[in-house]
């Protein structure tokens, strides 16, 4: 697959491949907001919880957040793919361009 640049407002979600299942479940929604020096920006969105929150409740809704943390993405030749290392763990988040996806951590 060749490098290709998503749209702005497209969604996606980023997540890991780290061979744990619980954390590789794990799943954060963002939006581009555009493109800076060959990489892609993103935007954490909003979690709307209607009622109580706790550790394992998904949210109501999503939406984009405008005060949401900002991100960039840059591309992995050898794996074809967008990602960004966050905290510099070695297990760079992989992003998932189409939708909005959320999923806490459950272990």
């Amino acid at each position: 697959m060749p490098k290709y640049y998503p749209e702005v407002g497209t969604k996606l979600y980023l997540s890991q491949q780290t061979g744990s299942y619980y954390v590789d479940m794990v799943k954060h929604p963002y939006t581009v907001i555009g493109h800076r020096n060959g990489r892609v920006v993103i935007q954490e969105c909003k979690l709307v919880f209607n009622g109580p929150r706790y550790f394992d409740t998904l949210p109501d809704e999503i939406q984009q957040d405008p005060n949401g943390e900002v991100l960039e993405l840059s591309w992995a030749p050898k794996k074809e793919r967008w990602q960004v290392d966050k905290y510099k763990t070695g297990y760079p988040s992989i992003a998932h361009f189409g939708s909005w996806d959320y999923q806490p951590y459950l272990d």
